[in-house]
């Protein structure tokens, strides 16, 4: 029965081998009897063979991915991005919403990607954030207010990217430093952080998440398309290349 797996296995991946495997492997004489071929195989190319079933499975979840981009696309997820802070020109053809939290490792990482993908697509792409604080990180919440405050002055993505520089590292005392650093009205700004209206639009941004069901972070969607995760920029630009190829009806 073991055996029969692996023959049909083997036999799907002999399919998508390489060329310069397939070349290889042709180059051995090998028994006429299937299974005995298939055991000669591994056998002389364990590692090939290793290989080649990974790329097959990392082919079928990149095809697996894309179809549930595409499926998206079709019912596109839409975020109330009303009183959030954005960057870039709001009729751009993309908006790239984030769900983010500042004392999360992977947001950190992924804001590196998205500052790219910002620069790469600029003048077509807008950014909207919106604060997903999870309840594991002690300073994501009060980052976030002090986040909001400084948006309160125009300054919400120059702190932003300041908070993620020192992630794991936030403290209570980074919050007024950085506000210095940026020239922030001190008194406005740690009374703004501290205020009911703060922590009253960051459980609203993290509610919406909830009923989006969204479970971490961080969390994109591009033009209704969501993108789970740290994600290389490869993916936020198959998903462009998806959204570009549908067509827009007359109106």
């Amino acid at each position: 029965m073991l055996l029969s797996g692996i023959v049909r296995l083997l036999t799907l991946a002999l399919v998508v081998l390489p060329v310069q495997a397939q070349t290889e492997l042709e180059k051995q004489v090998l028994p006429t009897n299937l299974e005995q071929q298939v055991l000669e195989i591994i056998k002389r190319n364990p590692q090939v063979i290793l290989e080649t079933v990974a790329n097959y499975r990392e082919q079928q979840a990149r095809e697996q991915q894309q179809a549930e981009w595409q499926k998206n696309l079709a019912q596109p997820v839409v975020v109330n991005i009303q009183n959030a802070p954005s960057l870039g020109p709001a009729e751009a053809s993309l908006t790239l919403v984030e769900f983010s939290d500042f004392g999360c490792p992977f947001c950190a990482r992924a804001n590196t990607t998205v500052k790219a993908l910002v620069e790469k697509y600029k003048g077509d792409i807008r950014l909207v954030y919106l604060h997903y604080p999870l309840p594991s990180h002690k300073q994501a919440k009060p980052a976030a207010q002090a986040a909001w405050a400084a948006g309160k002055q125009g300054k919400f993505f120059e702190y932003h990217d300041r908070l993620f520089a020192l992630n794991a590292k936030l403290a209570p005392n980074n919050y007024e430093a950085i506000a210095r650093e940026l020239g922030l009205d001190m008194v406005q700004f740690n009374k703004d952080r501290k205020s009911p209206q703060a922590v009253a639009q960051i459980n609203a941004d993290s509610k919406q998440g909830q009923s989006l069901g969204i479970e971490g972070t961080p969390t994109f969607i591009l033009n209704g398309v969501v993108l789970k995760g740290a994600r290389p920029l490869e993916d936020f630009e198959t998903v462009i290349r998806l959204i570009k190829t549908v067509q827009v009806p007359d109106r």
